[in-house]
């Protein structure tokens, strides 16, 4: 029995392209080679909570132009709403593919954000296992107020054709929407905690927790204090906002549109 997948979806308002990871690497690949300046980001559970509250965040992501499907929250949206998704594109697995692709390609990346160090130390874990990456430079995300103009000419500097920037939603959606040209990079990504995970400042879920959709699990045991509002909150209040949509669609007679589907088996 076969499976209509849509293309890409509306969830909440907010439209997300319904890729597989190798697409979104393809797509990548193909905006550097076209020099066609491209802004990315990857949607979660709590990057919809933060969307219904935050009119500037909201507006970021309509005006990106790709914005990816991340985590287990969004799949079990996309199930209730009929409209089902195909992969988990997040920042998290595609890096490593992306520094691959990079690095075959003579492409230049530029990391930008969390703490003091931690960029730089993500570069080296990046680095030690694609030693032609060109890395074009890194900075921390901890700027003195009004240092925007010096943090973009430092890019534009370094001549990156990626960035990738990791100041957490919403701040680097707006960031990326304001600045990515005069960076003068083709392709700007917003990749939240990444740089954490890689620099092996926050250690990441075993590869069998991920696969059953349980990293948000492993890391509210790791910092319950500060997590628990986004998790056991946050995915409470995302669920009944889906359960709300589902419901209006039900008294309208209809299922959100499904725009140009394709057929799995």
């Amino acid at each position: 029995m076969s499976t209509i997948v849509p293309a890409s979806l509306d969830i909440r308002g907010i439209r997300l392209l319904n890729l597989a990871m190798d697409e979104a690497l393809a797509a990548i690949d193909a905006a550097l080679a076209a020099g066609q300046p491209t802004r990315i980001s990857f949607v979660n559970a709590d990057c919809v909570n933060i969307a219904a509250v935050n009119a500037a965040y909201r507006e970021a992501l309509a005006t990106t132009d790709w914005v990816f499907i991340d985590g287990i929250g969004m799949r079990i949206a996309g199930r209730i709403m009929h409209q089902p998704v195909r992969d988990n594109v997040n920042g998290t697995d595609l890096f490593p593919r992306l520094c691959q692709s990079l690095e075959q390609q003579g492409k230049r990346l530029f990391l930008y954000g969390a703490q003091p160090g931690v960029a730089a130390a993500a570069a080296g874990w990046a680095l030690a296992r694609f030693p032609a990456l060109q890395i074009a430079g890194t900075l921390h995300g901890y700027q003195p107020a009004g240092a925007e103009a010096e943090t973009i000419d430092a890019i534009r500097a370094s001549r990156a054709d990626v960035v990738l920037v990791a100041l957490g939603a919403p701040a680097q959606e707006t960031w990326i929407a304001r600045n990515l040209e005069k960076t003068g990079a083709t392709v700007a990504i917003g990749v939240g905690g990444l740089f954490d995970y890689y620099s092996g400042r926050i250690p990441r879920a075993p590869l069998w927790m991920r696969r059953l959709g349980l990293e948000w699990l492993f890391r509210l045991i790791q910092e319950p204090r500060r997590l628990w509002r986004r998790y056991v909150v946050g995915n409470a209040v995302f669920l009944s906002r889906i359960g709300i949509d589902w419901l209006r669609a039900r008294i309208k007679g209809s299922r959100p549109d499904k725009l140009v589907p394709r057929r799995t088996s």
